[in-house]
């Protein structure tokens, strides 16, 4: 099995230490916030039957880290095929974005995410979500935490392309980077680049995590943000 403890995993704190880019997912690493996003895609869908929704679900569960643009083109093209996808998608994602900004505002960002954003210094810390971008800018500034990230990125840009696009813009080597991030998504980007993966489970919603990440080289696991802040910081 090639997953790895993060208390076992020696390597970690120096790779942290000399890294230019540390990157953090937003649902689920910086906010515990993947439940009401299920429950928000349940609402923007309500009109749908419960099969329907609970086959969404399943696919949502499953690809943490994704776009709600590319998952709700998958609904209407895989589960509940509409003729016009383009414009179903632009609906279903408006009735999302207003449910999801308005229960941020019910929710504080994880006090040792914070911690370690600022034990990195904003100069080497990013977000990039799967989240609306629009929206993440509004909810880091609400909260106060804009200051401690270098840059806050989410969708419709791909994440893969958020984090190569940092990555060359700063001249770094995925060998100088690491990538915090609870989902299947998460880990795509992460394998696609040949990152460090450290996969927090503390909030994942990710079903079959430890079957899918068993097979995967140079993962490290960490059951929780106390596990892996004293992993990283002591």
């Amino acid at each position: 099995m090639s997953v790895k403890n993060v208390r076992d995993a020696s390597e970690l704190r120096p790779l942290y230490e000399r890294a230019r880019c540390v990157f953090l997912d937003c649902d689920g690493v910086i906010f515990d916030s993947n439940g009401f996003k299920i429950e928000g895609m349940r609402r923007a869908l309500s009109a749908f039957d419960a099969a329907q929704l609970d086959a969404m679900e399943e696919f949502w569960r499953a690809n943490g880290g994704v776009s709600r643009y590319e998952k709700f083109r998958h609904f209407f093209t895989r589960i509940a095929p509409e003729a016009d996808v383009a414009e179903a998608v632009r609906s279903a994602a408006v009735r999302f974005g207003a449910f999801s900004r308005s229960a941020y505002t019910e929710h504080t960002p994880v006090p040792e995410a914070l911690e370690l954003a600022c034990h990195a210094g904003a100069e080497r810390c990013y977000v990039v979500s799967g989240a609306d971008e629009a929206e993440l800018v509004s909810v880091f500034a609400e909260k106060g935490i804009s200051h401690l990230f270098s840059g806050v990125y989410g969708s419709p840009r791909p994440k893969l392309e958020l984090v190569r696009t940092e990555l060359e813009r700063v001249g770094a080597q995925p060998s100088e980077a690491l990538l915090i991030g609870d989902g299947a998504g998460d880990h795509r980007v992460a394998t696609t680049l040949g990152m460090q993966f450290v996969y927090l489970a503390q909030f994942s919603e990710w079903r079959g995590a430890r079957e899918r990440l068993s097979t995967s080289p140079g993962v490290i696991w960490a059951d929780s943000w106390r596990d892996l802040r004293a992993a990283l910081l002591g």
